[in-house]
């Protein structure tokens, strides 16, 4: 079976096989991960049980990015703040927060409308939704999320969310570098004031899994969780 991939990061599908007289390599229901940009990628075989009597198959499939059987990633990196130099900004709601972080590890950190946001790490652009405009601070609106999502080396991603309207300054399939330019914040989506929800996560299958990652603080030698209510600078 060959698949294509045209997205810029691995994706991971499970396949459900209706088989009729078939088998498929490795049994029903595994999941494979198909290369990024990837064309005709071979995921397994299915061959037929006995040639003399008919046969067909069938199939569903569920899909995700990222690659479902990576759990390794670089847990000491370093990330850069998501701001410009000489910028300071303070932490609204950390990891676990009690507004809309239960059981997230993310960061909502208060900056005006039209601040740039500055890529904390690099990677590739994997998706960007900036049309929309409409915000509330009912979860009903977070269907209306502007957001930049970068994949990272290690197979992580981030997620910077409530970017203005027309707020990204880069597209799907452009490279990025650590702190480069990449938009400007806004209070667009399920958000209650101007702010930049971000948040790095592994994907799996059917859920992501949200991680505690350690920035640059400072002129740059301190590395440091995030704290909720605090005020981080960047003099790097």
């Amino acid at each position: 079976m060959l698949t294509d991939n045209d997205e810029f990061c691995h994706v991971s599908v499970k396949i459900d096989f209706k088989l009729n007289n078939m088998e498929v390599d490795g049994g029903n229901l595994q999941v494979y991960v198909i290369d990024p940009r990837s064309k005709r990628q071979q995921l397994t075989k299915i061959t037929i049980s006995n040639t003399r009597l008919a046969y067909n198959f069938n199939y569903r499939y569920l899909r995700s990015y990222g690659n479902h059987h990576k759990d390794e990633y670089d847990e000491d990196y370093s990330y850069n703040l998501p701001f410009k130099t000489s910028n300071e900004f303070r932490v609204n709601q950390g990891y676990n927060g009690t507004f809309s972080h239960q059981n997230q590890n993310a960061l909502d950190i208060i900056m005006p409308i039209g601040t740039k946001i500055m890529a904390i790490r690099e990677g590739i652009v994997t998706e960007v939704v900036e049309k929309n405009s409409k915000n509330c601070a009912q979860e009903e609106c977070k269907k209306y999320n502007n957001k930049i999502i970068i994949y990272h080396p290690d197979g992580t991603f981030a997620e910077y969310t409530h970017i203005k309207q027309n707020g990204s300054v880069v597209e799907v399939g452009d490279e990025i570098s650590k702190g480069q330019h990449i938009g400007f914040s806004g209070n667009v989506g399920w958000s209650s004031g101007p702010h930049l929800h971000l948040v790095v996560f592994k994907q799996k299958l059917f859920a992501r899994e949200t991680l505690e990652t350690k920035f640059r603080t400072g002129d740059g030698t301190q590395k440091e969780y995030l704290l909720e209510k605090e005020a981080y600078s960047r003099g790097y």
